[in-house]
């Protein structure tokens, strides 16, 4: 009886937490999402390297810093001892969102005329979601 008392008394603060990672995880992904969609443009328009590479080169440049500010600033649970191995699982998770978003870009911008910034949004709206909860579950929860 006394467990299940504990863990209704600590569902909030379980939901606090959750929230509160959340929001700093879209605080640092729209800042990562910044620099992406920047890099995208710049890459593409201006030295005119095709719109997927240069997607692919964006994308992971804003998952490295993403890396560094979850680590400091949102997840403080570290389920992994050594930071190489969480880096090197973080890479594989990453790995994962660069294939999401470089299909979606693909797909909207092929197959449905869109332009590729247009189809880059919707990219990211998904591998947020991907990219957010695979950190949190795989890396960031004890099990």
């Amino acid at each position: 009886m006394k467990r299940i008392i504990a863990n209704i008394y600590n569902i909030p603060a379980i939901k606090s937490e959750f929230f509160s990672q959340a929001v700093k995880y879209f605080m640092v992904g729209g800042f990562c999402t910044v620099i992406d969609l920047s890099m995208l443009f710049i890459f593409t328009h201006f030295l005119k390297i095709n719109y997927l590479t240069s997607s692919i080169i964006s994308f992971m440049s804003g998952a490295v810093i993403n890396y560094y500010l979850c680590t400091f600033w949102i997840f403080k649970i570290r389920v992994i001892e050594k930071r190489y191995h969480e880096f090197i699982y973080y890479l594989i998770i990453t790995g994962v969102g660069l294939g999401i978003n470089t299909f979606i870009i693909w797909g909207f911008t092929e197959f449905m005329g869109l332009y590729f910034m247009f189809s880059k949004l919707f990219a990211i709206v998904v591998t947020y979601w991907w990219n957010f909860g695979a950190r949190k579950y795989f890396l960031h929860t004890i099990k």
